[in-house]
């Protein structure tokens, strides 16, 4: 039976789309089959992330200014317009990336099915409710969504629904995650003026521990308070409720659409005890927290290819997301031959980023040998800084083995950019 397409990508993320676009530029017959509404969702929430940033800094800065005026008045509290704030991050969604358009994929000759997949079966045949697409190969792109808690808090299964559902900025905000988009949640709306509370056990564990412990320290200024997850469940009940109020689940996710069996790998295959862990306690497919892919991105079925933040369940920086999907595209339509390098590939966080590996990862595969590395660090206080009465400090860290660079790490005012 001939293949209907010469690849088919299971999308809902970001890059979903991105290999799509990149499959139809090598001439190949592409179809994109996405659940309706996931893509907007995702979207919506980078731009409502960054309407925040933007809103709380000029928040910020008119502060400042107030405090170097000669009135003692007190600064007072602006009343934001969140119904408006909603609405133009519904529209950024829909008008910011014409060429991720529905429009605009249909009309570079992308079949686009907005549909939710039924079914995939190892013949790379998927089947939705009107549509059966045959293809050569196929590529998990769907992302992820939040986990939900467990005990009393079971109920919280959700991103960032409470704040879109919300009439108004809401006073008190509990941010459950450890990842980089947790933190700049936690810092966007605490500058708003809301009263934020991040419960993370294990703090930006994957960016380099100093700017970690100076990440946290700016929270803390800003007067983000951070707990840990057992703090809360060995709580009593009304703190467990009064926390459960308002929550936003930024971090750790599950696959946003069910796999078949023949895609994972066996569990002792997995490369690290925590996956293991994840996929023995995670029962048959839908609950899964993470999916294996090597370094072809290549998952356990050899014509099924996946990128994105379903391989490790965080949510990942967008030029990570856009490699991957180039990666994943090039080996799913020609030979699988190219592998995925992380090592160059900057990731801005508004006010920290980074390009290399952080040293938990960039010390794997070489010998322990201390005299073997070295560190540089450069660091600013920006203390005539007037658009802050706390001037944010400049960091920057370099980490080199044998005369190599390995990594940069940066802290400060536009270190995104």
């Amino acid at each position: 039976m001939p293949a209907d397409y010469d690849l088919v990508v299971l999308g809902g993320a970001l890059e979903g789309r991105i290999a799509a676009i990149a499959a139809v530029n090598y001439g190949a017959r592409v179809a994109l089959v996405e659940p309706p509404g996931l893509f907007d969702q995702h979207q919506q929430k980078r731009y409502l992330l960054q309407a925040l940033q933007q809103l709380g800094q000029g928040k910020l800065q008119q502060e400042v200014v107030q405090r170097f005026q000669l009135s003692s008045a007190a600064v007072s509290q602006q009343p934001w317009n969140w119904p408006a704030i909603l609405a133009w991050s519904a529209i950024a969604s829909q008008t910011q990336s014409p060429k991720l358009s529905v429009a605009a994929m249909s009309a570079s000759g992308i079949d686009v099915v907005l549909e939710t997949p039924a079914q995939l079966s190892a013949q790379l045949i998927v089947t939705t409710a009107t549509r059966r697409l045959k293809a050569r190969g196929i590529l998990a792109a769907f992302g992820t969504v939040p986990l939900s808690l467990e005990s009393a808090l079971s109920a919280l299964n959700t991103g960032i629904e409470p704040l879109l559902k919300a009439s108004m900025l809401p006073e008190t905000i509990t941010i459950w995650g450890d990842c980089a988009e947790a933190v700049m949640w936690a810092e966007a709306l605490s500058q708003m003026g809301s009263q934020v509370t991040l419960v993370s056990d294990c703090f930006l564990s994957y960016e380099d521990a100093d700017i970690g412990r100076l990440v946290r320290s700016r929270l803390s200024a800003l007067g983000v308070k951070i707990i840990s997850s057992s703090a809360i469940l060995n709580g009593s009940n009304t703190d467990r409720q009064d926390l459960a109020k308002n929550s936003l689940l930024l971090g750790r996710g599950q696959p946003a659409l069910v796999l078949p069996e023949f895609v994972y790998q066996p569990i002792e295959k997995y490369p690290d005890t925590d996956a293991q862990k994840h996929y023995q306690q995670s029962g048959q497919g839908h609950s899964r927290t993470y999916l294996f892919a090597n370094e072809q991105l290549q998952t356990r079925h050899p014509r099924i290819f996946a990128c994105g933040s379903l391989l490790s369940s965080f949510p990942i920086h967008e030029s990570v997301a856009q490699s991957e999907a180039q990666t994943a595209v090039r080996n799913a339509l020609f030979l699988p031959n190219r592998r995925m390098c992380y090592k160059a590939i900057p990731e801005g966080f508004h006010h920290f980023a980074r390009v290399g590996l952080t040293p938990r990862f960039a010390r794997k595969g070489y010998p322990p040998k201390t005299a073997d590395w070295a560190v540089w660090t450069a660091s600013s206080p920006n203390s005539t800084d007037l658009s802050r009465m706390s001037p944010l400090p400049s960091y920057c860290k370099l980490i080199g083995y044998k005369g190599r660079l390995q990594s940069i790490h940066l802290l400060g005012e536009g270190a995104s950019e």
